[in-house]
């Protein structure tokens, strides 16, 4: 592991997990009038499990890291609704808005901290 992956830490990882998350609940939400339609949603957790015990994307192989689909696949689950459309869709319009503000919210958090992290790294080998 390099220095640079111990400082940015779980931070890129996290960012690439929330921002696939953004887009399927944005799926969700453009499928709300959509007979049928299952809601889905990432369970974080697993997608960071999943993504290694050292939490990093290291790309070593062109192929390693092909799409940021990889990195949820395994964790993409259907959300259990709470009251399911007669015509088969269970999108809950104001919980996937909540949800994605949560997404919006720690995504922009894993990036602030990147940025933090970087920061400091400038800063040390600048000698400031």
């Amino acid at each position: 592991m390099s220095q640079f992956d111990r400082a940015l830490g779980i931070f890129p990882t996290a960012a690439a997990v929330q921002a696939r998350r953004l887009e399927i609940i944005s799926g969700n939400i453009a499928n709300a009038n959509t007979p049928s339609y299952r809601a889905r949603d990432v369970d974080f957790r697993q997608a960071l499990r999943e993504a290694g015990d050292d939490m990093r994307l290291a790309v070593t192989q062109p192929e390693h890291i092909a799409e940021p689909d990889q990195l949820t696949r395994d964790a993409l689950r259907y959300r259990i609704p709470l009251a399911p459309a007669r015509d088969g869709n269970t999108v809950e319009t104001h919980i996937e808005e909540a949800a994605f503000g949560d997404a919006a919210g720690r995504y922009l958090a894993a990036l602030r901290f990147s940025e933090g992290a970087l920061s400091g790294m400038r800063k040390a080998y600048r000698g400031d």
